[in-house]
């Protein structure tokens, strides 16, 4: 099913509370009834910590993503693979993955979009930290080339290597394949999460 304007505007959007705003709007219009009311579930879910600051809601989602960033090199740590695979399972406990996963065709293909919201607002969010896109200390910029370059090795040693690391493909395969996705669609035409890693 085509998604409505309305939902298009959902998955564009970065804010939690603009996110609900699109989503209360296309409920509120009698939009894909049963669909929304998953949607719903997952915002919930995905949103339901107050953020640091107080201000906002904290997204689930990207905490899951720097849990797996952060664990990429767990391998190298003592007893560092059991601890990240203990560290990313409550993550994905607390946001129902599972529960989603063995869910119907529904329930599991708008995880699957939630993914790639959370990979593509990760991507964005990246592209824009000024941090992220210099070396020596934040001060010299490393060029559109050498941060796409960047970006894309960053999310392949997440998305795609760490999970074969840590065993762990079945629980992360929907990050992977999202991520895959989530990629091409932001850089169109350029070979994909793999092109350039030499994997």
């Amino acid at each position: 099913m085509e998604d409505t304007q309305l939902i298009a505007l959902y998955y564009k959007e970065h804010d939690p509370m603009k996110r609900k705003m699109f989503l209360d709007q296309s409920i509120a219009a009698g939009e894909d009834t049963e669909g929304n009311a998953i949607r719903k579930e997952l915002w919930d879910i995905r949103y339901s910590a107050v953020s640091e600051t107080g201000d906002g809601r904290a997204d689930g989602y990207l905490g899951l993503w720097m849990s797996l960033e952060y664990n990429r090199d767990a391998g190298r740590r003592f007893f560092g693979m059991k601890s990240a695979k203990k560290e990313i399972g409550k993550h994905l406990e607390k946001l129902k993955f599972r529960e989603f996963q063995q869910g119907d065709a529904l329930r599991q293909e708008l995880l699957y979009k939630e993914c790639c919201h959370m990979v593509k607002t990760y991507m964005e969010l990246c592209e824009k930290d000024k941090n992220y896109n210099t070396i020596i200390c934040g001060i010299v910029p490393i060029g559109e080339k050498g941060a796409k370059n960047k970006l894309q090795i960053d999310i392949y040693e997440t998305a795609v290597q760490l999970p074969v690391n840590l065993d762990m493909q079945e629980e992360l395969g929907i990050i992977t394949r999202a991520a895959r996705e989530a990629y091409e669609k932001h850089f169109p035409g350029e070979g994909g999460l793999d092109a350039k890693t030499g994997k």
